[in-house]
């Protein structure tokens, strides 16, 4: 990848990483309740909330956590 597709997928993770960080206050969760209504780990939700890890962001865990806040994913590919 170049330079702006990695800046952008830093910016897409940090957006996915505060959105989470937002619902778990609004609906008081901790990371643990978090990550058990996700069906996962606590290492794998951190590793989730955090932007610069590079694992555990797949479109499944996307929607599954999604789901879990309250949301949806809406993918739209656009022109360049």
């Amino acid at each position: 990848m170049g330079l702006l597709e990695d800046v952008q997928e830093l910016a897409i993770r940090k957006m996915i990483a505060a959105e989470l960080a937002k619902a778990m206050k609004r609906d008081r969760l901790t990371k643990a309740e978090l990550a058990r209504k996700l069906d996962t780990s606590r290492p794998q939700l951190d590793r989730l909330l955090d932007p610069l890890s590079s694992g555990g962001l797949t479109i499944h865990t996307l929607a599954k956590a999604a789901r879990v806040i309250g949301k949806r994913v809406e993918v739209k590919l656009v022109p360049a």
